[in-house]
């Protein structure tokens, strides 16, 4: 049996050309398969389970008795919270059911490490921090905004964002 033949040579191609079409289909396929969407928080939502460490390095998971959340992912929001936050006493958040949560997984490392987490150590509070990509990507946000979440019996019952210092004091006030 020859294996040169015009009719196994076309028999071996059409299976290479079929075996090429189906890894093209399947690394396609794969390119545009897209990750599972995280489904961002609403009301009557739970907080998710996030390992927070606070600026000393420390494990700080949220206490079950806070009622009220306090998120930020950009520069512009952090300069409207932490003005507010640094003007107060230590035990302030707590004394209000507050936590406040920083994603700062995009900050560069040399940055965070030399000059954003000695910043840290000096306020008055505790920052929870999110270090990881996509940990925080269930809370909702507006770029140069504080997301203000409100719970009740570890349940989310409203959900604010806003850039105006005035709405988050007065978030932070009420009851």
């Amino acid at each position: 049996m020859k294996l040169n033949t015009p009719m196994n040579l076309t028999r071996s191609l059409s299976i290479a050309f079929k075996l090429l079409f189906l890894f093209n289909i399947l690394v396609v396929s794969s390119l545009m398969a897209e990750e599972p969407t995280i489904q961002t928080l609403k009301v009557g939502d739970s907080l998710p389970e996030i390992p927070y460490t606070n600026q000393w390095e420390e494990p700080s998971p949220i206490p079950k008795e806070t009622t009220k959340v306090f998120f930020i992912s950009d520069m512009d929001a952090s300069k409207i919270i932490h003005p507010i936050l640094e003007k107060e006493n230590k035990g302030y958040l707590e004394s209000k059911q507050a936590v406040l949560i920083s994603d700062i997984h995009r900050m560069p490392s040399l940055i965070t490490r030399f000059v954003a987490l000695p910043k840290m150590k000096s306020y008055p509070y505790t920052l929870r921090l999110v270090r990881e990509e996509k940990l925080a990507d269930p809370f909702p946000r507006t770029k140069g905004s504080v997301t203000m979440i409100q719970l009740k019996e570890g349940k989310i019952t409203k959900i604010q964002i806003s850039n105006v210092e005035k709405e988050v004091k007065d978030f932070l006030e009420s009851l």
